[in-house]
């Protein structure tokens, strides 16, 4: 059953519900995972804007970054902060994982002319193992909800202030940029030179090219406790 509709006049593209704390907004699948010349999509973004990241994206929106963190501050919660990384004084890569309120980030599509509401971790693999030879769905291996409100960052560019998902189109993440409005609870760079490719688009699963999607973000608590889990 779909939610009862509260537009955001001053925010284009972005739709509130506050007795649910959703947000939702529209996009397209950017990428074919059906090209037989390419059958591994390798991701580093959920979710991003035009011009961005696309080609490793799995849905592509007309919304801002900054509207739909607005938007989610009206459902009277607080962002934490993106993941990031850093190096210690010894030269060691330290991994910062990012902090904020849980949210359950879902796709609703139409499958054979019926609405479907699925889980954005369902159409994702997890890439594991010293070969990349063991795959499993995001959603089964990470405990509680996939993504946390982090609430990306202002950043200082050309003398003024950005806010930068809006700049860089990480709206909902995957690997770790330190920029996403909505980020994946565990900290997996998005340098090859760093950590090997980690989540793959599943091509069992994800539509076809241009297929409509709407993103729906439902605010579940004020702080995240997802993780991914061992064997």
């Amino acid at each position: 059953m779909r939610l009862v509709e509260a537009p955001i006049e001053a925010f284009p593209h972005v739709r509130l519900y506050r007795e649910s704390r959703a947000v939702e907004f529209d996009g397209v699948v950017p990428v074919d995972v059906n090209d037989p010349d390419a059958p591994d999509v390798w991701l580093e973004v959920t979710v991003c804007t035009p011009d961005s990241k696309e080609h490793e994206s799995l849905v592509m929106t007309e919304a801002r970054p900054s509207h739909v963190h607005a938007a989610l501050l009206m459902l009277g919660v607080e962002p934490g902060r993106p993941g990031f990384w850093d190096v210690s004084e010894a030269g060691e890569l330290l991994k910062f994982e990012p902090e904020g309120p849980a949210v359950r980030v879902e796709f609703i599509t139409r499958r054979d002319g019926i609405e479907v509401i699925e889980d954005a971790a369902d159409w994702v693999l997890f890439v594991d193992g010293p070969r990349l030879e063991r795959r499993r769905v995001l959603s089964d291996v990470v405990d509680g909800e996939a993504f946390v409100f982090g609430g990306s960052r202002i950043v200082e560019r050309a003398g003024r202030e950005w806010y930068e998902a809006d700049m860089v189109g990480t709206l909902v993440g995957l690997s770790t940029f330190g920029s996403e409005t909505v980020a994946h609870v565990e900290v997996h760079s998005h340098a090859s030179a760093v950590e090997a490719p980690r989540f793959l688009a599943r091509s069992d699963v994800v539509p076809p090219q241009w297929t409509e999607v709407t993103v729906r973000l439902t605010v579940i608590g004020p702080s995240g406790e997802g993780a991914v889990s061992g064997d």
